[in-house]
């Protein structure tokens, strides 16, 4: 039997505090749910249509069936990861999800498109994600913000890259070839990762969160007693919170998947578009560790307002700007507005209603973010047809995260201390 404190000298513990180790494994897997995101997708998007001879607004239905089914799993799956523990169900998602990447190379047709997208959003975009978070929020107490930060940072700007990635794979071998490689790069890295790098919680190497360094900081009282997700989605701060995260994942992922229509109307080609991931792993950077750090302070009850701002201010930008200044500054915003989001999210949810149900409070929030993002991509292309081109689409759409800051703004006070306190 460990003591608190000590340290088992084991092939997965080194002399000293683990959690770092888990923020960087976690972190790469992160990186690695890559092809099952919004903006890889995107760059496959041109070769669907030519291929499977389907229009931009058929794919978008795919696109929205696959995510929407996915999206009522997300709650069940958290439960189970609590159940199970991070290690096994990562190892479990990361073989299934490099089978669904690899299925997407043989689709054909839009019904088969539709069932290749949920397996993807399904086990990518939704349940592997999940894991990551989970992982690191058990690690972390005093510096939860900051570590959440950070594992969001390192997961944007990576995966900013895997669009280009993709894009350059798809003119080398084609588009088919691009997922299978995909599919193996994800078995050979995250199945190992989990498997021998994955430690549950800090009692299993008998330590404890944040290395027991508990030094003073703004906000003191962050011994959280732990609430049920049913309790917690019957709280205002839930709700307020899931509303700044469903337009950061609706408007988020309409203007991911359009990027190179959006872009395309001011003269972009497919591949410079991708190549606009890439400036906005900068802003990422900004606004993940910029907002985790701000989570662990006393202005963290003006994160979830200030993130509707700049999701209001990005959807404007994407419609309105022309000049590569311009395209710069809102790929830039976008990465902060994104970056930003995420990095508070995973920093709240635990601060509020503690760790001990977190996958499923996660798991509940994701169904809501995940069933928004399916509805992106289609809403802009409606879009489109409603208000000319997608350009116009994306100003028009502003407004609704204008709202939502309002919101958030009103019930700021709510953030403050955790709902268990609150009783």
């Amino acid at each position: 039997m460990f003591q608190k404190g000590s340290v088992d000298k084991g092939a997965r513990s080194p002399a000293g505090f683990y959690g770092w180790h888990m923020l960087v494994l976690a972190s790469l897997v992160g990186i690695l749910t890559g092809p099952g995101q919004s903006a890889a997708v995107s760059v496959f998007r041109e070769h669907l249509s030519s291929d499977l001879n389907l229009s931009d607004s058929a794919i978008a239905t795919a696109y929205l069936l696959g995510t929407l089914i996915s999206s009522a799993f997300q709650p069940r799956i958290g439960t189970w990861v609590d159940n199970v523990g991070v290690r096994r169900a990562t190892v479990v998602i990361g073989v299934l999800f490099a089978i669904a990447v690899a299925h997407m190379s043989i689709i054909h047709g839009v019904i088969w498109l539709s069932v290749g997208f949920l397996g993807i959003r399904l086990l990518g975009q939704g349940a592997l994600s999940l894991t990551t978070t989970v992982a690191v929020a058990h690690w972390f107490n005093l510096r939860r913000g900051f570590a959440m930060g950070l594992k969001t940072t390192v997961v944007f700007s990576g995966m900013s890259a895997v669009p280009l990635i993709l894009a350059l794979t798809i003119e080398s071998w084609g588009w088919r070839q691009a997922w299978l490689l995909a599919a193996a790069t994800i078995f050979l890295t995250v199945i190992p990762i989990a498997f021998f790098g994955y430690v549950d919680r800090p009692s299993d190497l008998g330590q404890v969160p944040d290395g027991g360094n508990y030094e003073t900081e703004i906000l003191p009282d962050r011994s959280v007693k732990s609430v049920t997700r049913d309790a917690a989605i019957r709280t205002r701060t839930f709700w307020t919170l899931a509303s700044v995260t469903v337009c950061s994942s609706l408007f988020g992922t309409g203007l991911i998947f359009h990027q190179s229509n959006i872009l395309g109307e001011i003269g972009y080609s497919n591949s410079e578009a991708a190549a606009m991931f890439l400036p906005a792993a900068v802003g990422s950077i900004v606004g993940g560790l910029g907002f985790g750090w701000l989570a662990d302070r006393s202005v963290r009850p003006w994160l979830p307002a200030t993130s509707g701002f700049l999701i209001a201010l990005t959807t404007f930008l994407g419609g309105s700007v022309t000049s590569f200044g311009g395209v710069i500054i809102y790929v830039l915003l976008f990465g902060v507005a994104m970056g930003g989001v995420a990095s508070m999210n995973t920093a709240l949810l635990p601060a509020l209603f503690g760790v001990g149900h977190i996958g499923s409070i996660t798991g509940s929030l994701s169904f809501l973010s995940v069933l928004a993002s399916s509805i992106g991509g289609l809403a802009y292309s409606l879009g489109s047809n409603v208000f000319g081109d997608y350009r116009s689409t994306s100003v028009a759409f502003s407004i609704v995260p204008l709202l939502v800051a309002g919101t958030a703004l009103i019930n700021r006070r709510h953030f403050l201390t955790s709902e268990s306190s609150r009783g």
